[in-house]
């Protein structure tokens, strides 16, 4: 038996998990890797950033992105989901409109009650980004693992 997730596991993750990491490539090559916030639509990934954020001009050059989605504490409860993907900035309104309803919905108890003023000013001019997979992701789970 492997320690892959199967496809069940992995929507179980992606639906319970809103948090992963995704990794930009900045201009020197090193790699950027900050948390963000998720949803899964449509079995789409979509994430929402601020437009002057930096790793949108990291994208601009180089799509290729890293995202993980993980969870567990001690090493026997991890597991996660790392897709290899490009990002690509989402112009469709109406998809923009659904995504920001699905974050506001999915983080809704995790906001402050409203987000400070210099905060909230950055997010209102924001991107919505699509994480396209580019081939199947390598994922782990700990779990299955007797020891």
């Amino acid at each position: 038996m492997g320690i892959s997730l199967s496809p069940e596991e992995l929507q179980e993750l992606f639906g319970t998990h809103g948090e992963a990491v995704l990794a930009t490539t900045a201009p020197s090559g090193a790699p950027l890797p900050l948390p963000v916030w998720y949803v899964v639509l449509r079995g789409e990934i979509y994430v929402r950033t601020p437009s002057r954020a930096k790793r949108l001009r990291h994208i601009a050059k180089d799509p290729t992105v890293g995202f993980l989605v993980h969870d567990g504490v001690r090493w026997s409860e991890l597991r996660g989901v790392l897709h290899t993907a490009n990002a690509e900035i989402v112009s469709d309104a109406g998809t923009v409109a659904e995504v920001e309803r699905a974050l506001a919905e999915r983080f809704a108890e995790r906001l402050p009650p409203p987000l400070p003023g210099p905060v909230a000013e950055r997010y209102d001019d924001s991107v919505v980004l699509r994480v396209v997979p580019l081939r199947e992701p390598v994922s782990w789970d700990n779990r299955k693992i007797r020891v």
